[in-house]
């Protein structure tokens, strides 16, 4: 049986925001793009065609982002087969997304209003607009192992889609290859789960709103973490293999702690909290090399921190033995400090590792 995601799965899945996280090339962007155009087909709905940045949606990029529709590698016109030929391209004009019919003259007519695109660092300019036709929302690349526009890009994300669908209930697909854990959308939404679900599941979530008579009610969240293909062309390997071909995080190689931590002396230990990801750190002596020091790095499974416990931070939190950032409480602290800057740390893991470096350089 194929992993590749499916259309017949994915709009079964009930959710306002509908995660959709995997490895390259799995699947998950021809299913949605399947969902939409069926739905506009169907029953002349239009989705939003959402990016980061307005300079992703550009004309050439969105007829681009429709190519496997067009054409995949087998030469099938799938926009053709499901329209039953009454279409067989996508047409791009002033931001509007149209269902197209190209003749042997390449002769362009254009058919139905398949959607807009939308530039989530330009959302101020749609606020006096208005998209009633517009059902569904998908959020291409919402994962990035480059910058988010902010700490608050998942607010700005939700006042955009408020724009767009106003008071209207809506379906938003989010699609992101598992590129990095730590994002502002996991820590926004409270989804600390993602950090253990396994693949091939589906998570719910739920957030409490008020509505205007005053009712509680909830935004259904839900992450789809998509089964992995297994399939390697043979250009990939080592760590970067495990994440294209296998689904896995992706991870860079750091180095890990030679032998059993009872090999070691613990002289401190600290609790390093970025929002919703929390490290146990270490610092630990070699028992029989006694000059040998450093920090052990490993994922702290326990939400709970007790009291008076060391704690770094990105934010503030009350007590007198916690610190945003780095900073010593003492000459000594200090001192041990250094060894980070100065690369004196293993880890348990290689995702350890390059999940605690991005919290360390985003301080």
């Amino acid at each position: 049986m194929s992993n590749y995601v499916k259309r017949e799965f994915i709009s079964k899945i009930q959710g306002n925001y509908i995660l959709i996280v995997g490895q390259r090339s799995n699947g998950k962007s021809f299913a949605v793009k399947e969902d939409i155009i069926k739905r506009c087909i169907e029953n002349n709905e239009q989705f939003a065609y959402i990016r980061r940045y307005k300079e992703d949606c550009k004309q050439y990029m969105i007829q681009e982002y429709f190519s496997d529709i067009i054409c995949d590698s087998k030469g099938v016109n799938h926009l053709e087969k499901w329209s039953k030929g009454k279409y067989n391209t996508i047409t791009v004009s002033q931001q509007t997304i149209y269902l197209a019919f190209i003749d042997d003259n390449e002769k362009i007519t254009r058919g139905q209003k398949l959607g807009r695109m939308f530039g989530l660092s330009w959302a101020t300019h749609y606020k006096s607009l208005s998209f009633p036709e517009i059902t569904t929302g998908v959020f291409e690349e919402f994962i990035t192992d480059g910058a988010y526009l902010s700490d608050n890009e998942p607010r700005m994300f939700m006042q955009l889609v408020s724009t767009i669908f106003r008071e209207k209930q809506a379906r938003i697909y989010m699609v992101g290859n598992t590129v990095s854990r730590i994002n502002p959308y996991v820590n926004e939404w409270g989804l600390k789960g993602i950090n253990k679900q396994k693949i091939g599941t589906v998570d719910y979530y739920k957030q409490p709103y008020t509505d205007e008579n005053g009712n509680t009610k909830d935004v259904v969240i839900a992450v789809y973490l998509t089964h992995t293909t297994l399939f390697n062309s043979g250009m990939f390997f080592g760590n970067v293999a495990k994440s294209i071909v296998g689904g896995m995080w992706e991870s860079d190689e750091h180095p890990h702690l030679i032998g059993s931590i009872n090999d070691y002396n613990i002289l401190y230990e600290l609790v390093f909290r970025y929002d919703n990801n929390m490290f146990l750190m270490r610092f630990i002596q070699d028992k029989k090399h006694t000059c040998n020091c450093m920090w052990f790095v490993s994922p702290k499974t326990s939400d709970y921190i007790q009291k008076n416990s060391r704690i770094v931070s990105n934010k503030f939190i009350n007590s007198p033995f916690a610190t945003i950032d780095f900073v010593p409480l003492s000459k000594k602290e200090k001192i041990i400090f250094d060894y980070i800057d100065n690369g004196k740390v293993v880890f348990s893991d290689n995702l350890t590792g390059t999940e605690f470096y991005q919290c360390y350089e985003n301080l």
